[in-house]
Parts: C-alpha cells; sequence; structure tokens
C-alpha cells in the first residue's frame, strides 16, 4: 500500500513538473514570437499609445490623488472643491518649474557635463601617478576610455543643443500642450471616478466573476507603492539638493533631481545618482569637503534604508531585492524605459493575483 501511494505521489508530482515546464516553454514561445514580429506590431502600438496616452497617464495621476480625495471627502469637503485646490496646486508648481528651475537646469548642463569629465580625468591620473607594477592595467584602461567617452560626449552634445534650440523649445511646447491636456482629462477622472471604475469593473466580470475583487486589490498594492515613491523622490530631493547646496556643489539642482529620478530604478538608480554627484565633486571642490559629502551621503543613504522608507513604505509591499532588480531588468528588455519604470508595479499585481489564487485554493479545500 506504501508503495502504490509512493508511485501516485511521484507520479503527481512529475505531471506538475511537466505542466509547470509546459508553461514555461509557451511563455518563451510567446515572448519570442513578439520579439521577431515586433515591426508589425510595434507601429501600431505606437500609433494607439500616442491617441491613448493623455488617458492613461491621466488615470494614473486621478488614481495617485484618489485617497486624498476621498478623505477630503469623509471631512465633507467638496469633490469638486478639493480636485480644484489640488489641480490648482499642480499648475502653479508647474509653471514655477517651467520659468525657474526647467532654465536654471538648462543652463548648468554644459557645466555639469564638464565637471563630470574632470571628475574622471582626476579619477584617471589619480590611479595612473599611485598605480605600482603590481596594479592592474585594465583599470587604467576603463579610466582612460571613461575619459575619452564623456570627452566626445561633452563635444558632440552641447553644441548639438546649443544649435537645436528652435527645435528643443517647439519639443518643450509640445510637451507643455500635452501635459496640460492629460491634466484636464485627469481632472474629469477625478470627478467621475466611480462611474468610471464601475464601467472598468463591468466589463472585467464579463471575463471573471471575481475580476473586480483582484482589481482592488491590485490597486492599493500598486496605489500604495506608487505614492509611496513618489513621497521618497520629493523627500530625497529635498535632502540632496540641499547637501549638495550647502557643501558648494554649483550643480546642486541637477543631482537633486538625478537622485531623486534613481528611486524609478531601486538600488541601482540611486547608487549611479550618488556615482555621479561625487565625480563631479572631484573637480570642483577641495578635499577635504568632497570627504565631507562622501561621509554625508554615506549617513543619508543609511538614514534613507533603515528609517525613512520603511517609515513611507506598507510593509505589505515589501519587495526583495532580487525580485526588484529582475523586474526591473525583464521590463527594460521587453519595453525599454516604459519597462523599467513599470517593471515593479507588473510584479506587484502579478504577486497580489498568485497571492489571492492561492488563499482562495487553501480556503475551498478548508472548506472541502
Amino acid at each position: 500500500m506504501s508503495r502504490w501511494k509512493e508511485k501516485l505521489t511521484g507520479q503527481l508530482d512529475q505531471d506538475k513538473a511537466m505542466n509547470m515546464a509546459w508553461k514555461l516553454i509557451v511563455f518563451l514561445v510567446v515572448i519570442w514570437l513578439l520579439k521577431e514580429t515586433d515591426a508589425v506590431w510595434k507601429g501600431f502600438f505606437s500609433i494607439a499609445w500616442s491617441i491613448f496616452e493623455p488617458f492613461v497617464l491621466g488615470f494614473i495621476i486621478a488614481f495617485v490623488f484618489r485617497p486624498l480625495i476621498r478623505k477630503a471627502e469623509v471631512h465633507h469637503i467638496s469633490r469638486k472643491l478639493i480636485v480644484l485646490l489640488i489641480y490648482i496646486l499642480i499648475m502653479l508648481l508647474f509653471f514655477w518649474l517651467m520659468y525657474t528651475l526647467i532654465p536654471l537646469f538648462f543652463s548648468r548642463f554644459g557645466n555639469f557635463v564638464n565637471s563630470a569629465v574632470s571628475g574622471v580625468q582626476w579619477l584617471n591620473n589619480a590611479y595612473a601617478a599611485n598605480a605600482g607594477s603590481t596594479s592592474p592595467n585594465w583599470l587604467q584602461q576603463l579610466l582612460s576610455a571613461a575619459v575619452s567617452s564623456m570627452t566626445d560626449l561633452k563635444n558632440n552634445i552641447v553644441p548639438v543643443l546649443s544649435s537645436n534650440i528652435s527645435a528643443a523649445l517647439n519639443q518643450t511646447l509640445t510637451i507643455v500642450t500635452r501635459t496640460l491636456f492629460t491634466l484636464i482629462v485627469s481632472i474629469y477622472i477625478c470627478v467621475e471616478w466611480e462611474i468610471l471604475t464601475e464601467d472598468i469593473f463591468r466589463i472585467s466580470g464579463r471575463l471573471n466573476e471575481n475580476s473586480s475583487v483582484y482589481l482592488r486589490a491590485i490597486g492599493f498594492q500598486v496605489g500604495t507603492y506608487i505614492r509611496s515613491i513618489l513621497i521618497l523622490m520629493i523627500v530625497k530631493f529635498a535632502e540632496y539638493a540641499l547637501l549638495y547646496f550647502l557643501i558648494g556643489h554649483q550643480d546642486w539642482l541637477i543631482l537633486g533631481v538625478i537622485t531623486a529620478l534613481g528611486l524609478l530604478v531601486p538600488y541601482v538608480g540611486p547608487m549611479i545618482g550618488n556615482t555621479i554627484g561625487l565625480i563631479t565633486a572631484l573637480a570642483i571642490l577641495p578635499m577635504n569637503r568632497f570627504l565631507l559629502l562622501l561621509l554625508m551621503i554615506v549617513i543619508l543613504s543609511n538614514v534613507d534604508a533603515y528609517i525613512i522608507e520603511p517609515m513611507v513604505h506598507s510593509h505589505n509591499i515589501q519587495i526583495s531585492p532580487l525580485w526588484a532588480l529582475f523586474s526591473i531588468y525583464a521590463g527594460g528588455i521587453i519595453a525599454g524605459a516604459w519597462g523599467i519604470m513599470l517593471g515593479i508595479p507588473v510584479y506587484l499585481s502579478v504577486r497580489t493575483v498568485i497571492h489571492m489564487h492561492r488563499t482562495a485554493k487553501k480556503d475551498n479545500a478548508a472548506v472541502v
């Protein structure tokens, strides 16, 4: 009897493994077919995205502000009033950025590139002066190649930017127009939120009767993550822009923006931002202030990692570093820049669905 049970158990395990292997093969074949036929569907997708982009981004903006609007309504504040106040603040911030910070950002861009090149050159010269006979030659070759590449970047990009100001202004005007249209769309979505979401739940319910439950859970997880990232980006910008400003770094604004945007690529992005800040500081700061900057970055990184981020992030959206890096890497391969930004939200959505499905199976098994 025991042998029969062992054989049956082994056969079931083998069937499960084969089933999983077939699913994996089918998934890989689908990905391969998508990559091989991208010339066909990418053009269609590009046109479709150009049409729906303002509406998708408007929905995301309304989704981010939804908890704030709901809290205001609990305190008997009119939805139209709170939406109006939110978007007045957004517009004021937008025009402040357009007329103050963005011109300052572009005026400092050329000097920022020069600082980065000079910083890498300083590292190259310091290594060449102190390298012994046993030092690895590949490191000096790497630094020399970095200096050459960044010098080419400086010599090519800055003149191109200067000679294409009119094109840049036209592109900026297009971006401003699309941004304003997106904000207008998001206002209507905020006001008509319940009607829109009910339509989404009704359409998805035709595919699966439990889809509304899954969508609400996914919305909670992804919404919490997005709002946490936005809060952390503001905190990071304030921290590092103030740090670089107080330390005397002329490009404090650019470095604050780079550090904040680095959060879109967890773990890797902040490290790249800090490395850029330190390299540029080598060229323009005295050694004592550079060492102080290095010390403060180490302190701030640990404060952010062990105090601020756990306070902002909810415990139920904690992601292991391995899964976060895998999501970003896979998203980048599949969908480029958008895939990098959406990798973790997609991972959270998949994780939520799998967790809810397993919980439902356990509950059904317990009832039976």
